[in-house]
């Protein structure tokens, strides 16, 4: 029969096992909530006037466009500003609270298009893990489609390495004067708009190219979405939830083009992410590319 010591002892095993069982649910929850990181440019105004100073915010989350951490500084390969015929590096760079902080005069009238490349980061997971994370991070017709083409290494075989890096551009308009919504900056990934975002008015159709390692990227999943403008885009995630349930997929057509109707007036989004076999002899088995293009639509 058991002692009322023993008793005691079984009662606090059991608590002890219920509190760690909670604990690793909770940090399931959490890793799957926070697998899915996107990173945005967001200007605090989308409109400047020449002599003035553009200010972006980078911002990371799986919601547009909150964030939850800040990228730092030392990540930045190249942060640019690019008119219709010059391109500069942006001259000051900071963490502001949980935002990545870019800020750069400008004297030009014109176009300016601001765009960010994330220096790459490696995983090392098992071929499971690998899969899961294509199918958490909304790619599972590339999973498909390698395990096709029979590029995928087994289940259970040896560990690979993932590679990612992600990249972010907006648009600002600095006064009136030449557009440079087409200019490329040569990102890996990257969104070239073939129609002037800053023109978009509800029910009008953005045509954007993604390129892909330099060439157009046919038939390619992407997002878009909007939340309202105000005071509040940027923290409220009770917003950006059930915005991101609206969000529309588009695919890119074989010249890489994708055809995104706006249909009500904010701050929008488009973003991708692509998978490829790495480079044999790169450090990596697999690179995952992140793309973001931030615009904002007015009413009329």
């Amino acid at each position: 029969m058991p002692t009322p010591r023993s008793l005691r002892l079984d009662i606090v095993r059991r608590q002890v096992l219920k509190s760690a069982l909670i604990v690793t649910a909770c940090l399931a929850g959490s890793a799957t909530l926070l697998a899915a990181h996107d990173f945005w440019l967001i200007p605090d105004a989308f409109a400047v006037t020449p002599g003035g100073r553009i200010a972006v915010r980078g911002q990371t989350s799986s919601l547009f466009p909150s964030s939850l951490s800040a990228v730092t500084p030392d990540r930045i390969v190249a942060a640019r500003v690019v008119t219709a015929n010059t391109a500069v590096t942006v001259q000051g760079v900071s963490v502001l609270g949980a935002s990545l902080r870019l800020t750069h005069p400008v004297s030009t009238a014109g176009q300016h298009v601001v765009g960010v490349q994330l220096a790459p980061r490696s995983v090392r997971e098992s071929p499971a893990s690998f899969r899961r994370y294509l199918d958490l991070e909304g790619a599972p017709e590339a999973r498909m489609r390698y395990e096709r083409e029979g590029l995928l290494p087994p289940v259970g075989g040896d560990s690979i390495t993932r590679r990612y890096a992600k990249y972010a551009k907006t648009v600002i308009e600095v006064g009136r004067g030449p557009r440079a919504f087409e200019r490329v900056l040569n990102h890996p990934l990257e969104f070239v708009p073939l129609s002037d975002p800053s023109a978009l008015r509800i029910g009008d159709t953005l045509r954007v190219r993604l390129m892909l390692l330099g060439k157009p990227a046919a038939a390619a999943q992407l997002h878009a979405g909007s939340v309202p403008n105000g005071a509040t885009a940027l923290s409220d995630t009770a917003v950006a939830r059930r915005a991101a349930a609206r969000d529309a997929k588009f695919v890119t057509d074989a010249s890489g083009i994708a055809l995104v109707v706006v249909t009500q007036p904010g701050l929008w989004n488009i973003r991708t992410l692509q998978i490829v076999p790495a480079t044999k002899g790169s450090g990596a088995d697999w690179d995952v590319h992140w793309a973001t293009l931030v615009f904002s639509v007015a009413r009329r």
